[in-house]
């Protein structure tokens, strides 16, 4: 477990269909929410320093983890933040392509987390691009890298938007502090198609509490707010 003195706050956003699906068994893109929630999205995007993201996520939902809303660059800046939050990937493998959308879209700097196997070819590319940082394990030290965040970048709130892997392991760390959800009304079925924490696998080490402490509903969705 991480002392919350040592980190960034954690905050974790997601969409969820009736049945508990993040995406579809083919990982198609998470457009199904309705604009309302889109809205919400770049809301608690905008809370963060930084916008944090698994790589396949950030492929496969063509994300450019910005905030393209002017009133909300422009309330961030009227308390004295950069008008947008750090952009953070993280990749185990180094499986990071610099055509995906958000190396091609100007914003706030990029800093990629990747494993010992990103290979050197690929180190060199993605350092022109972005803050490269490489651990010497397999797969990326989650508590490790938070604290990067926080003593190297002044980060104190960081915005996970996914995917279910990251956010279990996340999770496993005792890393999140808050959980937003957006129950929405569809029903994908199928055992392959990740749910929140991914493709259904083992418990987690312990079993984690929340505190719901906040619930809208607006159209045919739910937006509820959690305290892990």
């Amino acid at each position: 477990m991480i002392k919350s003195t040592k980190r960034p706050r954690v905050i974790a956003n997601f969409a969820l269909t009736a049945d508990g699906k993040v995406s579809t068994r083919n990982l198609t893109p998470t457009g199904f929410t309705s604009k309302t929630d889109k809205r919400r999205l770049l809301e608690i995007r905008s809370l963060g320093d930084a916008v944090l993201a698994g790589a396949r996520t950030v492929k496969t939902d063509r994300m450019s983890m910005r905030i393209t809303t002017e009133d909300l660059r422009k309330q961030r800046s009227a308390i004295g933040k950069p008008p947008e939050p750090l952009r953070v990937i993280v990749s185990n493998s180094g499986a990071v392509d610099l055509s995906w959308k958000v190396f091609q879209t100007p914003g706030a700097p990029i800093l990629v987390f990747s494993g010992a196997g990103m290979s050197l070819g690929a180190r060199a590319s993605v350092a022109q691009h972005a803050d490269l940082w490489i651990f010497d394990t397999p797969e990326v030290d989650l508590a490790a890298m938070l604290q990067i965040l926080r003593s190297d970048y002044q980060v104190h709130t960081v915005v996970c938007e996914g995917g279910p892997r990251l956010f279990r392991k996340l999770l496993e760390i005792g890393a999140v502090d808050e959980l937003h959800l957006t129950w929405t009304p569809l029903i994908f079925g199928g055992m392959k198609a990740p749910t929140l924490l991914g493709v259904p696998d083992k418990f987690l080490p312990a079993t984690i509490r929340c505190r719901l402490r906040d619930m809208r509903v607006q159209g045919d969705e739910c937006f509820l707010t959690y305290s892990l």
